[in-house]
Formats: C-alpha cells, sequence, structure tokens
C-alpha cells in the first residue's frame, strides 16, 4: 500500500512482556492495517517496579531515562506509514486480512491486547483508554474484535 494513500487513523501504546523486561511499542492504525514500531526495551527491574508501583514508575522512569526514546516516539508520530515500517529494522504491518482476531481485556488498572494471525500471538498490556482502540478497531475487524470490559460498578470507580 503506498503512503500517499494510507493514513495514520490513530495510535496505542503497549507493551509486551520479554524474558527479561518489557519492550515499549506502538500500534499504528491505518485503514488497512496495524503498524507495529518499536520505541524501546527495559530490564527485569523496570518489570518489578511497574509491578509495585504501577503508573508512577513510568514518570519515574521518565526522568531518568535518556530522551531518545521520547525523541523517537515523536519522531514516529509525524512519520508516514511507510518511514514507520522503515524506521526500525524490526518494525512490521499486521493486514486486517491476515488478523485471525483481536481480544481485548479491561483490567482494573491496565488492558489486556492479543492479537492472533494465521502464524503468531501477539500480547500486549496497556494503559490507553479501551474505547479508543474499540473506535479504531471496530469497523476494520468487525467480528474479528471481541471486547471483554470490567462490570459497570467497577469501570466506574477504576481511574486513568
Amino acid at each position: 500500500m503506498s503512503g500517499e494513500s494510507e493514513n495514520v487513523l490513530g495510535e496505542i501504546r503497549v507493551v509486551a512482556r520479554l524474558a527479561l523486561g518489557i519492550e515499549q511499542l506502538m500500534l499504528f492504525v491505518t485503514e488497512a492495517r496495524i503498524l507495529v514500531a518499536h520505541v524501546g526495551k527495559r530490564g527485569a527491574g523496570a518489570l518489578a517496579t511497574s509491578a509495585l508501583f504501577g503508573r508512577l514508575s513510568g514518570g519515574f522512569e521518565d526522568i531518568v531515562k535518556s530522551g531518545g526514546e521520547s525523541r523517537s516516539k515523536r519522531a514516529l508520530q509525524r512519520l508516514t506509514p511507510e518511514r514507520i515500517l522503515t524506521a526500525n529494522k524490526d518494525n512490521f504491518p499486521l493486514r486486517f486480512g491476515e488478523i485471525v482476531g483481536v481480544r481485548l481485556v479491561e483490567r482494573p488498572y491496565s488492558g489486556e491486547m492479543t492479537i492472533l494471525t494465521g502464524d503468531n500471538k501477539f500480547e500486549f498490556q496497556t494503559q490507553h483508554p479501551l474505547d479508543s482502540i474499540v473506535g479504531l478497531l471496530q469497523i476494520p475487524l468487525g467480528p474479528k474484535l471481541t471486547v471483554e470490559r470490567l462490570p459497570e460498578g467497577v469501570r466506574k470507580n477504576r481511574r486513568h
């Protein structure tokens, strides 16, 4: 698909668990696909800290890390789809036609997103609002998208 006719409709910040730590990714949603862009990795200490302190660890980590990743995120947000894919050798597209299913699970302090293709299973965690993700993916995925929400009483008390 040509970068001239393809537009980024939205983005979803996610993290993927690694054997030792996490990897921060951006999922850029276009009319035809999801672009998976690598932003940065964190070691095992970041994973433990995030489990203990939740969102506070992210703020602290932003203070002590180098500005390279923040600059990388801003640069990716201004790029065309083709440039997003070439920005890192590990970036890749997932065409909506090759996606078998996407499962979104709302949790009290985060969300889980699983993308299943014929060949791979991608599991992510996100702080991104669930309604925003559904808004980006509902039309292109249709019945391939399943959403599991918290009970209404729990959702009202949820803090973002």
